[in-house]
Protein backbone atom coordinates (compact mmCIF):
# COMPACT_ATOMS: atom_id res chain seq x y z
CA UNK A 1 0.00 0.00 0.00
CA UNK A 2 2.52 2.18 0.71
CA UNK A 3 4.46 1.64 -2.24
CA UNK A 4 0.93 2.57 -4.32
CA UNK A 5 0.23 5.45 -2.56
CA UNK A 6 4.49 7.12 -3.16
CA UNK A 7 3.63 6.05 -7.27
CA UNK A 8 0.26 7.82 -6.96
CA UNK A 9 2.03 10.88 -5.21
CA UNK A 10 4.83 11.00 -7.54
CA UNK A 11 3.67 10.74 -11.38
CA UNK A 12 1.11 13.50 -11.45
CA UNK A 13 3.25 15.92 -10.20
CA UNK A 14 5.32 16.39 -12.88
CA UNK A 15 8.46 16.38 -11.45
CA UNK A 16 10.56 16.26 -14.81
CA UNK A 17 9.41 17.53 -17.92
CA UNK A 18 9.13 14.68 -20.83
CA UNK A 19 11.84 14.94 -22.79
CA UNK A 20 10.99 17.48 -25.41
CA UNK A 21 12.20 15.53 -28.31
CA UNK A 22 14.23 17.97 -30.23
CA UNK A 23 13.61 21.56 -29.90
CA UNK A 24 16.79 20.50 -31.61
CA UNK A 25 16.07 17.36 -31.54
CA UNK A 26 17.22 14.16 -34.15
CA UNK A 27 16.95 13.55 -37.16
CA UNK A 28 17.96 11.23 -39.92
CA UNK A 29 19.86 13.44 -41.54
CA UNK A 30 23.59 13.15 -41.49
CA UNK A 31 25.30 16.77 -42.39
CA UNK A 32 24.47 20.11 -41.45
CA UNK A 33 22.64 21.23 -44.56
CA UNK A 34 21.02 18.00 -44.69
CA UNK A 35 17.70 18.43 -46.28
CA UNK A 36 16.48 15.15 -44.74
CA UNK A 37 17.82 16.77 -41.35
CA UNK A 38 15.73 19.50 -41.73
CA UNK A 39 13.01 17.88 -43.14
CA UNK A 40 12.62 15.80 -39.90
CA UNK A 41 12.92 18.76 -37.47
CA UNK A 42 9.92 20.65 -39.72
CA UNK A 43 7.89 17.61 -38.60
CA UNK A 44 8.61 18.87 -35.33
CA UNK A 45 5.77 21.08 -33.46
CA UNK A 46 7.48 23.32 -32.01
CA UNK A 47 10.06 23.74 -35.23
CA UNK A 48 7.99 26.82 -36.03
CA UNK A 49 8.94 28.44 -32.75
CA UNK A 50 12.62 28.06 -32.80
CA UNK A 51 13.40 28.24 -36.62
CA UNK A 52 14.77 31.34 -36.03
CA UNK A 53 17.52 29.83 -33.20
CA UNK A 54 18.00 26.43 -35.02
CA UNK A 55 19.34 28.54 -38.86
CA UNK A 56 21.04 30.66 -36.49
CA UNK A 57 23.01 27.74 -34.57
CA UNK A 58 23.02 26.33 -38.03
CA UNK A 59 24.55 29.01 -39.59
CA UNK A 60 27.38 30.71 -36.68
CA UNK A 61 28.33 27.63 -35.18
CA UNK A 62 27.91 24.64 -37.56
CA UNK A 63 30.06 21.80 -35.48
CA UNK A 64 27.33 22.30 -32.70
CA UNK A 65 24.44 21.75 -34.87
CA UNK A 66 25.71 18.34 -36.05
CA UNK A 67 26.68 17.24 -32.99
CA UNK A 68 23.44 17.79 -31.58
CA UNK A 69 21.82 16.53 -34.58
CA UNK A 70 23.36 13.32 -33.90
CA UNK A 71 22.18 13.41 -30.49
CA UNK A 72 18.55 13.38 -31.51
CA UNK A 73 19.44 10.16 -33.47
CA UNK A 74 20.40 8.38 -30.86
CA UNK A 75 17.37 9.13 -28.69
CA UNK A 76 15.43 8.36 -31.40
CA UNK A 77 16.93 4.79 -31.45
CA UNK A 78 15.80 4.10 -27.58
CA UNK A 79 13.23 1.42 -27.14
CA UNK A 80 10.27 2.69 -27.22
CA UNK A 81 8.83 3.74 -23.50
CA UNK A 82 12.43 4.99 -22.67
CA UNK A 83 12.07 8.26 -20.82
CA UNK A 84 14.64 9.44 -18.32
CA UNK A 85 11.10 10.87 -16.77
CA UNK A 86 10.32 7.28 -16.15
CA UNK A 87 14.31 6.24 -14.59
CA UNK A 88 13.85 9.46 -12.30
CA UNK A 89 10.28 8.53 -11.07
CA UNK A 90 11.33 4.54 -10.43
CA UNK A 91 14.48 5.93 -8.50
CA UNK A 92 12.40 8.32 -6.44
CA UNK A 93 10.14 5.61 -5.64
CA UNK A 94 12.48 3.45 -4.35
CA UNK A 95 14.25 5.96 -2.16
CA UNK A 96 10.61 7.00 -0.88
CA UNK A 97 8.94 4.26 -0.34
CA UNK A 98 8.42 3.05 3.26
CA UNK A 99 10.02 0.04 3.86
CA UNK A 100 8.28 -1.35 6.95
CA UNK A 101 9.80 -4.85 6.73
CA UNK A 102 13.25 -5.80 6.30
CA UNK A 103 12.79 -9.76 7.24
CA UNK A 104 15.48 -12.11 7.23
CA UNK A 105 18.20 -9.74 8.02
CA UNK A 106 20.61 -10.35 10.38
CA UNK A 107 19.57 -13.52 11.11
CA UNK A 108 20.74 -17.37 10.30
CA UNK A 109 19.06 -20.48 9.80
CA UNK A 110 19.12 -23.61 12.33
CA UNK A 111 19.45 -27.03 10.93
CA UNK A 112 16.02 -27.90 10.92
CA UNK A 113 14.96 -24.93 8.69
CA UNK A 114 14.08 -22.36 11.58
CA UNK A 115 15.34 -19.22 12.29
CA UNK A 116 18.00 -18.33 15.15
CA UNK A 117 17.74 -15.19 16.30
CA UNK A 118 14.36 -13.79 14.75
CA UNK A 119 14.02 -10.75 16.37
CA UNK A 120 11.41 -8.07 16.00
CA UNK A 121 14.20 -5.77 13.83
CA UNK A 122 14.73 -8.47 11.80
CA UNK A 123 11.43 -8.52 10.93
CA UNK A 124 10.36 -5.14 11.53
CA UNK A 125 11.40 -1.55 10.59
CA UNK A 126 11.11 -0.77 14.08
CA UNK A 127 11.86 2.76 13.69
CA UNK A 128 9.46 3.61 10.81
CA UNK A 129 6.26 2.19 13.38
CA UNK A 130 7.41 4.13 16.64
CA UNK A 131 5.38 7.01 15.72
CA UNK A 132 2.37 5.07 13.89
CA UNK A 133 -0.91 4.26 16.60
CA UNK A 134 -1.47 0.60 17.40
CA UNK A 135 -3.98 0.54 14.90
CA UNK A 136 -2.01 1.57 12.16
CA UNK A 137 0.75 -1.38 13.29
CA UNK A 138 -1.74 -4.04 13.48
CA UNK A 139 -3.23 -3.11 9.72
CA UNK A 140 0.35 -3.06 9.00
CA UNK A 141 1.58 -6.06 10.76
CA UNK A 142 -1.78 -8.21 8.96
CA UNK A 143 -1.81 -6.70 5.96
CA UNK A 144 1.83 -7.95 5.35
CA UNK A 145 1.62 -11.85 6.85
CA UNK A 146 -1.56 -12.25 5.27
CA UNK A 147 0.23 -12.39 1.54
CA UNK A 148 2.56 -15.23 3.67
CA UNK A 149 1.74 -18.79 4.60
CA UNK A 150 2.43 -18.83 8.35
CA UNK A 151 0.90 -18.26 11.25
CA UNK A 152 0.45 -14.64 12.58
CA UNK A 153 -1.58 -12.32 15.13
CA UNK A 154 -1.71 -8.97 16.76
CA UNK A 155 -2.06 -9.74 21.13
CA UNK A 156 -3.39 -7.31 23.10
CA UNK A 157 -0.63 -6.14 25.86
CA UNK A 158 -2.96 -7.61 28.85
CA UNK A 159 -4.13 -10.36 27.39
CA UNK A 160 0.11 -11.64 27.04
CA UNK A 161 0.48 -10.40 30.19
CA UNK A 162 -1.48 -12.95 31.72
CA UNK A 163 -0.05 -15.57 29.01
CA UNK A 164 3.54 -14.54 30.25
CA UNK A 165 2.77 -14.57 34.08
CA UNK A 166 1.35 -18.23 33.20
CA UNK A 167 4.06 -19.38 31.19
CA UNK A 168 7.20 -18.79 33.73
CA UNK A 169 4.80 -21.20 36.26
CA UNK A 170 4.10 -23.75 33.82
CA UNK A 171 6.17 -23.60 30.77
CA UNK A 172 4.81 -26.64 28.86
CA UNK A 173 1.94 -28.27 27.91
CA UNK A 174 -0.09 -31.08 25.79
CA UNK A 175 -2.10 -29.55 23.01
CA UNK A 176 -4.76 -31.98 20.89
CA UNK A 177 -4.37 -30.95 16.67
CA UNK A 178 -7.66 -32.64 15.38
CA UNK A 179 -7.63 -34.80 12.43
CA UNK A 180 -10.25 -36.19 10.06
CA UNK A 181 -10.06 -39.11 12.80
CA UNK A 182 -9.35 -38.43 16.20
CA UNK A 183 -6.18 -36.56 17.49
CA UNK A 184 -2.56 -35.69 17.21
CA UNK A 185 -0.94 -34.48 20.59
CA UNK A 186 1.73 -31.80 20.73
CA UNK A 187 3.88 -30.76 23.56
CA UNK A 188 4.77 -26.94 23.67
CA UNK A 189 7.25 -25.70 25.20
CA UNK A 190 8.00 -22.07 25.96
CA UNK A 191 12.04 -20.41 25.56
CA UNK A 192 11.87 -17.30 26.51
CA UNK A 193 9.23 -15.60 24.58
CA UNK A 194 9.35 -18.38 22.03
CA UNK A 195 7.33 -21.27 22.03
CA UNK A 196 8.47 -24.55 20.08
CA UNK A 197 5.93 -27.35 19.39
CA UNK A 198 6.61 -30.85 18.63
CA UNK A 199 5.22 -34.11 18.20
CA UNK A 200 4.26 -35.85 21.18
CA UNK A 201 5.61 -39.39 19.44
CA UNK A 202 9.01 -37.44 18.55
CA UNK A 203 9.37 -36.74 22.91
CA UNK A 204 8.39 -40.16 23.40
CA UNK A 205 11.04 -41.36 20.73
CA UNK A 206 13.71 -38.90 20.88
CA UNK A 207 13.57 -37.02 24.47
CA UNK A 208 15.45 -33.74 24.29
CA UNK A 209 16.72 -33.74 20.98
CA UNK A 210 13.15 -33.82 19.82
CA UNK A 211 12.87 -31.14 16.89
CA UNK A 212 10.91 -28.44 16.95
CA UNK A 213 7.92 -28.37 14.17
CA UNK A 214 6.29 -25.39 14.75
CA UNK A 215 7.76 -21.90 16.58
CA UNK A 216 5.71 -18.66 17.76
CA UNK A 217 7.96 -15.81 18.02
CA UNK A 218 6.06 -13.36 20.15
CA UNK A 219 7.45 -9.70 20.39
CA UNK A 220 6.85 -7.75 23.07
CA UNK A 221 9.18 -4.90 21.83
CA UNK A 222 6.03 -2.31 21.49
CA UNK A 223 3.73 -3.73 24.55
CA UNK A 224 3.91 -0.63 26.81
CA UNK A 225 4.06 2.09 24.55
CA UNK A 226 1.34 0.56 21.81
CA UNK A 227 -0.42 -1.61 24.31
CA UNK A 228 0.00 -4.58 21.38
CA UNK A 229 2.53 -7.73 21.29
CA UNK A 230 3.52 -8.96 17.77
CA UNK A 231 3.01 -12.96 16.98
CA UNK A 232 4.33 -14.72 13.44
CA UNK A 233 5.29 -18.38 13.48
CA UNK A 234 7.76 -20.79 11.91
CA UNK A 235 6.56 -24.63 11.03
CA UNK A 236 8.52 -27.50 9.50
CA UNK A 237 5.92 -27.58 6.33
CA UNK A 238 6.91 -31.72 6.24
CA UNK A 239 4.86 -32.04 9.04
CA UNK A 240 2.22 -29.02 9.42
CA UNK A 241 0.30 -26.75 6.91
CA UNK A 242 -1.00 -23.69 8.59
CA UNK A 243 -4.32 -25.02 9.36
CA UNK A 244 -2.27 -26.98 12.04
CA UNK A 245 -0.65 -24.31 13.04
CA UNK A 246 -3.10 -21.90 13.62
CA UNK A 247 -5.22 -24.56 15.39
CA UNK A 248 -2.14 -24.65 18.40
CA UNK A 249 -1.45 -20.85 18.01
CA UNK A 250 -5.51 -20.97 19.39
CA UNK A 251 -5.37 -23.36 22.00
CA UNK A 252 -2.36 -21.36 23.19
CA UNK A 253 -5.17 -18.50 24.04
CA UNK A 254 -7.37 -21.12 24.86
CA UNK A 255 -5.45 -23.10 28.06
CA UNK A 256 -3.01 -19.69 28.76
CA UNK A 257 -5.46 -16.81 28.68
CA UNK A 258 -8.52 -17.85 29.77
CA UNK A 259 -10.85 -16.79 32.60
CA UNK A 260 -12.11 -20.42 33.56
CA UNK A 261 -10.04 -21.55 35.97
CA UNK A 262 -11.00 -25.19 35.60
CA UNK A 263 -9.46 -24.69 31.79
CA UNK A 264 -5.90 -22.73 33.01
CA UNK A 265 -6.31 -26.03 35.82
CA UNK A 266 -5.45 -28.27 33.28
CA UNK A 267 -1.92 -26.32 32.50
CA UNK A 268 -1.14 -26.45 36.13
CA UNK A 269 -1.29 -30.26 36.62
CA UNK A 270 0.49 -30.87 33.04
CA UNK A 271 3.34 -28.99 35.09
CA UNK A 272 3.28 -29.84 38.80
CA UNK A 273 0.93 -32.95 39.48
CA UNK A 274 1.74 -34.92 35.79
CA UNK A 275 0.80 -38.40 37.60
CA UNK A 276 -2.60 -36.84 37.71
CA UNK A 277 -3.17 -35.44 34.29
CA UNK A 278 -5.28 -37.16 31.56
CA UNK A 279 -5.13 -37.08 27.67
CA UNK A 280 -8.14 -37.00 27.54
CA UNK A 281 -9.02 -33.99 29.84
CA UNK A 282 -7.33 -31.38 26.78
CA UNK A 283 -9.71 -32.92 24.51
CA UNK A 284 -12.41 -32.84 26.38
CA UNK A 285 -12.13 -29.05 26.70
CA UNK A 286 -11.48 -28.64 23.03
CA UNK A 287 -14.80 -30.33 22.79
CA UNK A 288 -16.76 -28.49 25.67
CA UNK A 289 -14.95 -25.10 24.40
CA UNK A 290 -16.06 -25.76 20.34
CA UNK A 291 -12.69 -25.02 19.34
CA UNK A 292 -12.16 -29.00 18.83
CA UNK A 293 -15.22 -29.41 16.09
CA UNK A 294 -14.59 -26.03 14.85
CA UNK A 295 -11.11 -26.98 13.91
CA UNK A 296 -11.33 -30.67 12.22
CA UNK A 297 -10.09 -29.80 8.65
CA UNK A 298 -13.02 -31.59 6.97
CA UNK A 299 -15.42 -28.94 8.67
CA UNK A 300 -12.91 -26.03 8.17
CA UNK A 301 -13.11 -27.13 4.61
CA UNK A 302 -16.47 -26.74 4.38
CA UNK A 303 -17.25 -23.24 5.73
CA UNK A 304 -14.40 -22.05 3.19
Amino acid sequence: GAALRSRAALRPLGLLAPPARGVLGPAAGTGAGSGAGEAALEENPYYGKYRHKIRELQRSSPDVFESRMEKRNEVKKQPVGHSKQGEFIRCMEEKARPIFFAEGLGTKTSKGGFTKDKTLDSILNVEMVKEKSAEEITQIWNQYFSAKDTVYAVIPADKFDLIWKRAQNCPSFLYALPRKEGYEFFVGQWSGTELHFTSLINVQTQGETAPSQLVLYHYPELQKKKGIVLMTAEMDSKFLVVHDAQCLANQVQLFYATDRSETYGLVETFNHRSSEFKYMSVIAELEQSGLGRELRPGQVSDKS
